[in-house]
């Protein structure tokens, strides 16, 4: 009759939130809350997330078919990490009924949506905090399958982002997750029968877990904990912590978990000799494994009754029971279902490969155009730019041309005098800019011919010998060709300029040497000392020590004279 009237209350519960969602019209995935997994919410909520995973201990069925309707109300709105959620506590559904196939691939769909939500929000805490409880969760399907290795690795890389992640994190997001992993940690221990490793970390989870105040976690340790106490023989230890621990468990209507500590506290009654009082705790955590119908429950339940029926000598029940024991874990058949996860995992690897194919080849899309798109704004600017150029070019040329006309004006107007007198200043000024602009010509000449040099050198020991003689050849023939010509036609074009420059300098300054002259043109010119090293082939220090003797030379006194401004008076 109990059992009746709570799939009933089950089912008012369901077709309730069924209600709720057709009359706001809106998915079940935009009320779910960033919470940890595990964690069971009061009764009663209005999210049917909260309310799925307030039925995983007592009505798994029902949290399953829940789950099932709140994944089928997904919508590509969503944002990716929520539609993890989602489908995480779909695999905690299935999970509670026995399905780790079906667990695993709920899970898997959860993990490639979060790989997409990493890539948006890496530091989003909603992330961080989804893919840390996903791979405590895949452990502990692991876990349960006795792939104890993979289970622990898993849990390593979950407390490895816990770690990296503290500071941002709150101390309850931190310490429950540390408490999940600490406890399915302990658990690899329990398999492998180490159970003085597994007590500390069960004592430290329990430490943390006291703040937070998660009654279920703390059911749990206590459970796993005198589970360590049983197998190290210290039976009353033992129960005081499965007593903890049940009483927790009814509190919070956990069913199934109620038939697991009645389960260990059978044994640890078996263990002792006392028999009847196991086959007690066995039968009662049986009939709550059926009334929630957990096959891995009933398991546990059927083949401990069965031992302890043959211990007391009622054979026929002890049959029955072995009999029952032995179909239900024929279709529990953990090795069929290793196979299977196994196989996902192969799909599953293909899978995130392909997404991450196709995410790389998305990227590259949208950096060519990206880049088509600079390349476009560039050419545009460039065309204005020219446009602007043209323009300017224009004005400039009108405005010069408007200067003549005003000049020519001014020298109608000034007399034939002034007029001769500013066309021989223009000519002189025109040749001067000439011949500045020639000795700008020699530099850039200069300085091709001395890059081209050392671009020779540099390559010349990279050429065949019989072709490293012809390089030298004409590096010999660049070098030599480029000074002592271009000087002579240099030196006549600026005394055709500056026709009494030579010889005032040579009447007051008679001791100066060719150099000397040559540098005190180019000085006249008004060229920096190193624009006069790139024409000479000569250090710019050469200069500077030639400029300081120079000065000497010509009796300059003191910093107040510049030497430029010297050579420009004479």
């Amino acid at each position: 009759m109990g059992r009746s009237t709570d799939r009933y209350v089950s089912l008012a519960r369901i077709l309730a939130i069924i209600g709720i969602w057709l009359l706001a019209g809106s998915t079940p995935a935009r009320a779910l809350a960033s919470t940890q997994a595990g964690d069971v919410p009061t009764s009663g909520t209005s999210d049917p997330l909260r309310e799925v995973k307030a039925l995983l201990g007592s009505h798994p069925d029902s949290a399953l078919v829940l789950a099932k309707l709140a994944a089928g109300h997904l919508n590509g709105s969503e944002l990716p990490w929520k539609k993890a959620q989602v489908l995480m506590v779909l695999g905690d559904a299935y999970g509670a009924n026995d399905e780790a196939p079906e667990a695993m691939a709920a899970y898997q769909q959860a993990q490639l949506l979060l790989d997409e939500a990493a890539g948006i929000a890496e530091m989003d805490t909603s992330v961080i905090l989804a893919k840390v409880d996903l791979l405590i969760k895949i452990g502990q399907v692991y876990y349960e399958l006795q792939e104890l290795d993979k289970s622990e690795a898993l849990l390593n890389d979950a407390m490895g982002k816990l770690d990296a992640a503290r500071p941002l994190l709150s101390v309850p997001q931190f310490n429950g997750r540390k408490v999940m992993a600490y406890n399915n940690m302990a658990g690899g221990y329990i398999h492998r029968g180490e159970f003085d490793l597994a007590l500390p970390y069960f004592r430290q989870a329990l430490v943390m877990n006291g703040p937070l105040g998660n009654s279920r976690n703390e059911s749990a340790l206590n459970n796993n904990i005198g589970i360590c106490y049983m197998e190290m023989g210290k039976h009353d230890l033992a129960d005081q912590h499965f007593l903890q621990a049940l009483a927790m468990r009814k509190q919070a209507g956990d069913v199934r978990g109620q038939a697991q500590v009645l389960n260990n506290m059978g044994k640890n009654q078996a263990v002792q000799g006392r028999f009847q009082v196991a086959r007690r705790y066995f039968e009662e955590a049986l009939a709550m494994g059926r009334s929630i119908n957990s096959r891995e429950s009933m398991v546990i339940s059927l083949e401990s009754i069965s031992t302890a029926l043959d211990t007391l000598g009622e054979y026929k029940a002890a049959l029955k029971a072995y009999r029952e024991f032995k179909a239900l874990g024929d279709s529990l058949n953990n090795a069929g279902t290793r196979t299977t996860i196994a196989r996902m995992e192969v799909q599953f690897r293909r899978d995130k490969e392909k997404k991450v194919f196709e995410m790389e080849a998305a990227r590259r899309e949208a950096e060519i155009t990206h880049r088509r798109s600079l390349n476009i704004a560039l050419i545009v600017a460039l065309l204005m730019l020219v446009v602007v150029a043209v323009l300017a070019l224009k004005v400039m040329q009108g405005r010069v041309r408007n200067s003549n006309l005003k000049q020519e004006t001014l020298r109608l107007e000034s007399g034939r005098l002034a007029a001769e007198r500013t066309m021989l200043e223009e000519r002189l000024n025109f040749k001067d800019r000439e011949l500045t602009a020639n000795a700008l010509f020699l530099l850039k000449r200069n300085e091709l011919i001395a890059h081209a040099v050392d671009r020779l050198l540099k390559a010349k020991q990279g050429f065949r010998p019989e072709n490293q003689k012809v390089v030298q050849d004409i590096i010999r023939d660049l070098q030599a060709g480029q000074d002592e010509h271009d000087w002579k036609e240099f030196e006549a074009h600026f005394t055709r300029v500056h026709t009494t420059f030579y010889q005032t300098l040579q009447e007051r300054f008679p001791s100066l040497s060719p150099n000397e002259r040559k540098l005190c043109a180019f000085l006249r010119l008004n060229l920096s000392t190193k624009d006069i090293s790139a024409i000479t082939q000569q250090s710019v220090n050469s200069i500077t020590v030639a400029r300081s003797r120079l000065r000497k030379k010509l009796q300059i006194d003191g910093e107040d004279v510049q030497l430029i401004d010297f050579l420009q008076s004479i």
